[in-house]
């Protein structure tokens, strides 16, 4: 079995919370993964390992993380990427995969020019 885990950072708002966990369960909807989970890597629940460990649980051996990042600021760079090769060291038999960040896709371009053409 396989799952990603889509990550954002975290806000002290709930309803900015509430708004990703919506979007994922959206995703999750068409993914192509056994399993499609949102994580926080702080302030908000649950976090990443939390979740990593539950899948690890259910079986899952092969776990993709996507940080939903606009930017390659330090949590992606350092922060997420520590978190994972923790993850390595703990869960040997599992293997894990750190995906480009959200800003890093070609398509945002191609988005960003659809809502501001149609205004």
């Amino acid at each position: 079995m396989n799952a990603i885990i889509l990550i954002a950072h975290g806000s002290k708002k709930a309803s900015s919370n509430n708004e990703f966990l919506s979007m994922v369960k959206k995703i999750k909807e068409n993914s192509k993964y056994d399993f499609t989970e949102a994580s926080f890597l702080e302030i908000a629940s649950p976090g990443i390992k939390t979740i990593t460990k539950e899948l690890i649980k259910k079986g899952v051996r092969q776990i993709s993380f996507y940080p939903f990042f606009l930017n390659s600021g330090k949590h992606v760079l350092i922060d997420i990427p520590n978190i994972i090769e923790e993850l390595k060291k703990e869960y040997e038999l599992v293997n894990f995969k750190l995906l480009e960040h959200f800003g890093k896709s070609n398509k945002i371009n191609e988005i960003i020019l659809s809502e501001i053409n149609q205004k």
